[in-house]
């Protein structure tokens, strides 16, 4: 499906209680090589002094922008972006967490992937993983960039990249929906396989969006919540699968199990029940070998596994024999 070339472009930024981090997302926008036409930012109901820090801000530092604030009453960052979507009008939006922040050149690279691919509904890119407050250097994922037609793939497992590092052309959500608002984690996950159900999705591989972890949400992860995201979305998608080949239905139940494992050995302190999660993993799918670095790894020392992860990946981790983070 193909659709018209994107000339203007929204930002949408969801925020709750991120005062202190999001004039850094907002100066990353104003700062981009490619002009952007408004900033919407869509406040899940903070009880910080996220308001006035936008409003200052936007008269201030906004450079012309057009700077929207919309208060809602705290319902989750699904429901934010579905109301920043809503009040969007540029031909693409794109979206940014309120703690993390763009390289100059994002939005540039995206929208010239846009323009000279119709039948792409959306973009995303890489990213760098930046510990606020900590000295440590910035981390850089060695990883593949798949494109194109990814349905199959994202039924497997999320392929891509955070919603940080997305650009979707506004006419996709008439087609794929809003964001699932009864999912409490994986949202963005369950948007990509909506999206690639029609568009082919494009990518960048670069690190373009800092993803910034912190002592806020997105760091104290509640375990149970994901694994039920994880499992309501391989039922959601049980009809597709099912017209899908045999090795897809499979290695999308494998990657179930073993993120479950992860999760139980990493999150709920349960080792035996996580050797149970990725023994049914290697059994349902055996030619996934992250299936195997995930058994491994509940038998080594922490600093051991990291290292390993990190090495095996700087040599592999663009090929099938990458070890994922989940």
């Amino acid at each position: 499906m193909e659709v018209a070339s994107p000339s203007s472009i929204s930002v949408v930024i969801p925020t709750y209680n991120r005062a202190h981090l999001i004039t850094d997302a907002l100066d990353s926008v104003a700062a981009q090589s490619h002009a952007v036409d408004e900033i919407i930012v869509v406040d899940d109901g903070s009880t910080d002094d996220t308001e006035s820090v936008v409003k200052s801000w936007g008269e201030k530092a906004g450079q012309g922008i057009s700077v929207t604030y919309v208060r809602q009453e705290n319902a989750g960052g699904n429901v934010a972006r579905n109301h920043g979507i809503e009040e969007a009008k540029g031909d693409v939006i794109a979206f940014l967490d309120s703690d993390d922040v763009w390289a100059v050149e994002k939005l540039e690279k995206q929208i010239a992937v846009l323009k000279s691919n119709p039948a792409f509904g959306a973009v995303y890119c890489g990213v760098r993983e930046v510990a606020i407050g900590s000295d440590d250097p910035a981390e850089v994922p060695v990883r593949s960039y798949p494109h194109g037609d990814l349905l199959d793939a994202l039924l497997v497992s999320d392929v891509t990249a955070p919603t940080s590092c997305y650009v979707i052309r506004r006419d996709v959500f008439k087609t794929a929906g809003c964001f699932d608002t009864s999912l409490q984690a994986r949202q963005d996950w369950d948007m990509w396989i909506r999206i690639a159900k029609n568009f082919k999705i494009g990518a960048i591989p670069e690190a373009l969006t800092d993803l910034r972890s912190h002592d806020g949400p997105r760091t104290i992860t509640d375990p149970t919540r994901e694994l039920k995201a994880y499992k309501t979305i391989l039922a959601k998608y049980a009809s597709l699968r099912a017209t899908k080949s045999f090795r897809i239905r499979q290695a999308a139940l494998a990657s179930y199990y073993r993120r479950a494992g992860r999760v139980h050995y990493h999150h709920m302190d349960a080792p035996v029940q996580a050797i149970g999660y990725h023994m049914r993993s290697i059994l349902t799918w055996p030619l996934e070998p992250d299936s195997y670095a995930a058994l491994l790894g509940i038998f080594l020392p922490a600093g051991l596994r990291k290292r390993l992860h990190v090495g095996w990946n700087r040599i592999f981790g663009r090929t099938f024999l990458s070890i994922k983070s989940h």
